[in-house]
């Protein structure tokens, strides 16, 4: 099956006139033949884009260069529409993803003191995401691991034990955070 038309017809938009998978011979401007199937069209820019499967080689093609087209296969129905997809998400899914969201949303909120320091907020930050157990006092002061405090200015110096408190590898890698944590500053 073969149509022929010349770039001289009506303008209609290049999906319909070129639909993708189709299979199409142009003939350029300067007689260059072009041979391959669509493979999208850009109406921004009046581009083709051909696909030649046999030498996996792709053309872009103006439409303003093309002096004559031969439709050389139609693109079949199958094709030109999309598969229908299944959609797995159902509204129990989604409101569980909303909650779960909602409730990150709120945790991270928890971690913020508005009364903290910038360098406060970025130390508590580090020491949160190296130690996941970390809580604000209301003196402004770090507690880390329930055992480990961190008062302002939030130095190396300024880490210490908590009373009954014995880990002191836990408080030397507190003290290497907090040291880097000041020296990226």
């Amino acid at each position: 099956m073969s149509l022929e038309s010349s770039s001289t017809a009506p303008v209609a938009s290049l999906y319909s006139r070129f639909p993708i998978t189709s299979t199409w011979e142009f003939t350029l401007q300067g007689g260059e033949v072009v041979k391959g199937q669509v493979y999208c069209t850009d109406p921004v820019s009046s581009i083709v884009v051909l696909q030649d499967p046999t030498v996996n080689d792709i053309r872009m093609v103006s439409v303003s260069s093309i002096q004559q087209s031969k439709l050389i296969q139609e693109a079949t129905k199958s094709q030109l529409d999309p598969a229908p997809t299944e959609i797995p998400h159902t509204k129990k899914i989604l409101e569980e993803r909303e909650k779960r969201a909602i409730k990150l949303a709120q945790e991270s909120l928890r971690h913020l003191n508005p009364k903290a320091s910038p360098k406060g907020q970025m130390i508590f930050d580090r020491l949160l995401k190296a130690c996941n157990e970390v809580v604000w006092t209301k003196n402004e002061s770090i507690i880390v691991l329930q055992s480990i405090q961190v008062d302002p200015p939030y130095e190396q110096e300024n880490c210490k034990l908590l009373k009954g408190g014995s880990a002191q590898g836990s408080l030397e890698r507190v003290q290497k955070i907090v040291a880097a944590v000041n020296a990226s500053q």
